[in-house]
């Protein structure tokens, strides 16, 4: 096999990569195709990093981030600091390399420190750039934990990129992965796989690929990094997801966030995540070439990497992993734990856990690995598009866990309705704290469905019909109730009119 040729290595032999497209009728291709990317937003990045008492190497990744991007005025960096007060912080050590000196220490006893920002800190470079969450280390609960405070930070960015703290950056890595996600051709691709290491920055090396899916000790599914991709030309179709390198549109943390209520685990956290996302729409491509990188020395400071496991609660770690196995429908789960009561935490609605378990290669009742999975050639699952990925698999709640709010996100991509009234949260309420505040910018909310038709190189490539960024809420009046079915049937005969005539959709585009 020629080294030109695009293949996939999973661990065990080659394959080849079959890249061209089968050809589709225009139904089917509306049936088969995922929603083409909507470039209507900042094209700002927003990088999400968790750092554990890792402050050198934090600052690294920071200054990397600003150093090799083509355009780092369109970068926002967000880091959830879990330090004792004596260890290098990140955005200090970030400063200290720009020879600014930003934080100064006062011992007020034997064993405790204040930390008191200096008057400098204004001028280390880019600082206004950068936002971040702080706590103690005692308090640290793992990456999930760390990585669900992201809802603090992030704000109207468009991208999304989550990385950890000891990451290296390609030359040109912004524009780099918007053009990998753009050429995955999907609204709801998330560009990821396990980083490279550093070692490999300098020169061309396969592209890591994960393949393999194993039943761990937890009774749980975790992916493997076994494999790697060679030659391809676009971005490959993958049935796994990293933690490590993820870049996706930044509704993503809007419809599928990281979970709170998962402390203490590390590893099975991907595909539970991976689980939730994938049945609310979304899909995983390996990129072409190697992006992002990882620094896989020891932790220069002397803290390992698990040290936070050492203070663990083993009740909250034993419930976390019930809940992981609840949430995946497996034996052993939590009896008392309601899915109803997970919203947003939840599987979604747009595809089905049997539909992943095929997908993957997985027996989830007998946590069975299928043989002859395979790793070249996933095939894309559809869905119906007039679901909404915030539509939940289970939603009868009593008793809803406290679903997250975003600090900085004033304008979320799904939201209900077109008036006031209509701007509501997760339970129905048009009180909540986004709904007001989207009131108060006086915000138009994103239009309840997108009619969205493509053309490439002169040809038809997909319609997306219809896409609702929001379930029905919770009418309070008949008269409301009313209006919401009539808006309904009006948006379905609009759909079947162009759906059934590709005239008036080659009308509709002059």
């Amino acid at each position: 096999m020629s080294a030109g040729q695009p293949r996939v290595f999973d661990g065990t032999e080659w394959s080849s990569v079959l890249e061209n497209e089968p050809q589709f009728s225009l139904k089917q291709r509306l049936q088969r195709q995922p929603m083409m990317p909507v470039f209507n937003g900042n094209g700002q990045i927003f990088v999400s990093i968790p750092n554990f008492r890792d402050g050198k190497r934090c600052g690294e990744t920071i200054a990397s981030i600003f150093e090799a991007a083509q355009n780092p005025d369109q970068i926002i960096v967000g880091v959830m600091e879990q330090n004792h007060a004596n260890d290098k912080f990140c955005i200090e050590s970030y400063c200290e390399m720009q020879d600014k000196s930003i934080y100064s220490r006062k011992k007020v006893r034997a064993d405790a420190y204040k930390l008191i920002a200096e008057d400098s800190k204004s001028a280390c470079p880019r600082i206004k750039q950068i936002r971040s969450v702080a706590f103690h280390n005692l308090a640290a609960k793992g990456p999930v934990y760390a990585r669900s405070l992201t809802r603090k930070v992030v704000g109207d960015e468009e991208f999304c990129l989550q990385v950890d703290a000891h990451t290296r950056f390609a030359k040109g890595w912004d524009d780099k992965l918007k053009h990998q996600w753009a050429a995955a051709r999907n609204e709801f691709g998330i560009i990821s796989t396990v980083p490279a290491s550093i070692e490999d920055m300098e020169q061309e090396a396969a592209v890591p690929r994960q393949c393999g899916v194993q039943f761990t000790d937890t009774r749980v599914p975790a992916f493997q990094s076994d494999g790697k991709v060679e030659s391809i030309s676009k971005p490959l179709l993958s049935h796994a997801w990293s933690a490590g390198f993820s870049f996706s549109k930044c509704h993503l943390e809007e419809t599928a966030p990281y979970d709170p209520f998962m402390p203490y685990v590390v590893g099975v956290e991907q595909f539970v995540r991976f689980a939730r996302f994938w049945t609310r729409g979304y899909d995983v491509y390996t990129p072409t070439e190697n992006i992002v990188f990882h620094d896989l020395n020891p932790q220069p400071e002397g803290h390992g990497t698990d040290e936070w496991m050492e203070i663990r609660d083993d009740r909250l770690r034993r419930k976390a992993l019930d809940r992981a196995r609840s949430i995946l429908q497996l034996p052993d789960g939590d009896d008392q734990l309601n899915l109803n009561n997970l919203g947003l935490y939840g599987l979604g609605n747009r595809r089905t856990l049997k539909q992943l378990a095929d997908f993957v290669g997985l027996d989830m009742d007998q946590g069975l690995v299928l043989p002859n999975r395979g790793c070249a050639n996933d095939t894309w699952v559809p869905y119906d598009a007039n679901t909404s990925p915030m539509e939940n698999l289970f939603s009868n709640p009593n008793d809803l866990e406290p679903q997250p709010e975003f600090v900085f996100r004033m304008n979320p991509t799904f939201s209900w309705g077109d008036d006031d009234d209509d701007v509501v949260n997760q339970d129905g309420d048009p009180s909540s704290p986004r709904a007001a505040a989207a009131r108060q910018a006086n915000r138009n909310p994103v239009s309840i469905f997108w009619n969205a038709i493509h053309i490439v190189d002169n040809r038809l490539v997909g319609v997306v019909l219809r896409l609702r960024p929001h379930p029905k809420p919770k009418i309070q009046t008949q008269k409301r109730a009313k209006r919401w079915d009539q808006q309904e049937k009006n948006r379905a005969r609009q759909t079947k009119r162009l759906t059934n005539n590709p005239n008036t959709i080659m009308n509709a585009l002059r």
